[in-house]
């Protein structure tokens, strides 16, 4: 990360005359409503601004436009001086496009057992925070459920099982209890010091952010102190007990605790984590259920300095809010899109196997006529009785038919109000594939 250069303040600036302060505001106008880029005075340093303004002048006449519509939050800096942010146009324009995405129910029956959740989440932001696991090391530590042999498995079974404890929390109030109990599942027999999970920093656990590459602070959180009285106001702002006079998309709310707890910083390590499990409660809290299916760390790794650096922007520009924001808007846009092309792949995966199967000598017609309809409904199930009727065989022959996929492993049954009902194995796809049928 380049070196960070201090951004000017109003008071530096000549005094302006009212003609002067007008022009300023005409001039500055276009690129502060510019709908594509919400640029930050890192950025604007090195853009040519418009002629008879100082490139100072053009920053201060952008900050003028954008405070007009600033809403303070009962959420506060160190200082105490409260974050604030400003509904943009490009911001209006990305809720909507993510409330139609994320609102909807987009997702079938069947379509959801082709997803991994929460596994996905659990293992990028594993990674985005240093852990030593392939992923296709974590999805089998996951899905075996074993034992982990280290810290760096430990991180991903712990963000799995927090995953997990957030689903099942979803309809709760958030209370300072529950994020020390996430922060507790999220830490558990990783830490240096074991009592640390799910407690507070103290004033003698110095905590602060350096840049690795500088060795400058670029971030010293609040004080250990004023940690619970903030605890609480984050929850109160959670819950929506604040009264506030706007209107607060239950998108953005739940950017803003990711945004805070981070800020914050209240525990030794694994702030980051917490602080994403947050905003996951958040979106599944506000009834935004796809949620359960989305991994934003992934492309929070994809894109890590434009995550850290919307942190710093947000703090160094006045508290303002909307870089952290517009940067996680954007973030959840692609991960929406990573889901879609990750379940179109896979349901692409199934219609191609299914197709090679309609060939597959080893199997009768019968046979293969029930694995493709469990290929392309994963959630279907079938019984003796119901395969004579669709068939019109007698039940002999229906029942050595299913009994033969059992034996092979393709699918499974238990026995229900007297009659065994079957279902497509777990592992299907993998063990077709072990049968001969490569294709996928």
């Amino acid at each position: 990360m380049k070196r960070r250069v201090r951004v000017p303040r109003p008071e530096e600036l000549p005094a302006l005359d009212g003609e002067q302060l007008a022009e300023l505001m005409r001039k500055a106008q276009p690129e502060a409503l510019r709908a594509d880029r919400y640029l930050s005075w890192q950025e604007l340093r090195f853009r040519t601004p418009p002629e008879g303004l100082t490139t100072e002048q053009w920053w201060m006449g952008i900050k003028l436009h954008r405070a007009q519509a600033r809403v303070e939050l009962p959420l506060g800096d160190a200082q105490g001086v409260p974050f604030r942010y400003a509904v943009t146009a490009a911001m209006q324009q990305m809720l909507y496009q993510l409330d139609r995405a994320a609102g909807a129910p987009m997702l079938s029956e069947d379509d959801r057992y082709l997803l991994s959740s929460p596994a996905e989440e659990s293992i990028m932001s594993s990674l985005l925070e240093g852990a030593a696991v392939t992923r296709s090391e974590a999805r089998e530590l996951i899905r075996s459920n074993r034992p982990a042999r280290d810290e760096h498995e430990q991180m991903v079974m712990n963000n799995y099982r927090t995953m997990q404890m957030i689903t099942e929390q979803r309809d709760r109030p958030l209370t300072p209890d529950f994020i020390l109990a996430l922060h507790r599942s999220m830490t558990t027999d990783t830490l240096r010091d074991p009592e640390k999970a799910g407690t507070l920093r103290r004033a003698e656990d110095r905590v602060c952010i350096e840049d690795t590459r500088t060795g400058d602070i670029i971030h010293r959180p609040p004080t250990a102190e004023s940690l619970p009285a903030r605890l609480e106001a984050l929850c109160r702002f959670a819950n929506g007990e604040n009264g506030e006079a706007c209107y607060l998309h239950p998108i953005i709310r739940a950017v803003i605790l990711h945004f805070q707890l981070a800020y914050d910083h209240p525990f030794v390590d694994g702030n980051g984590r917490t602080a994403r499990s947050l905003f996951y409660w958040g979106m599944l809290h506000a009834g935004y259920g796809l949620f359960e299916h989305i991994s934003i760390s992934r492309e929070i790794y994809r894109h890590s300095r434009s995550y850290y650096e919307s942190f710093l922007n947000a703090e160094e520009d006045d508290n303002d809010l909307n870089y952290f924001i517009l940067d996680q808007l954007r973030t959840i846009g692609q991960s929406l899109d990573s889901l879609n092309a990750h379940l179109r792949e896979k349901q692409a995966r199934q219609e191609s196997l299914a197709h090679a199967l309609d060939g597959f000598a080893p199997l009768n017609p019968r046979q293969r006529g029930v694995l493709l309809h469990f290929l392309r409904h994963p959630t279907a199930t079938t019984s003796v009785t119901q395969h004579c009727r669709e068939y019109g065989i007698v039940r002999q022959t229906a029942r050595t038919d299913l009994t033969a996929l059992e034996r092979l492993g393709l699918v499974s049954s238990r026995l229900v109000s007297r009659e065994y009902i079957f279902r497509p194995a777990e592992n299907l796809t993998r063990r077709l594939r072990e049968m001969g049928l490569t294709s996928g």
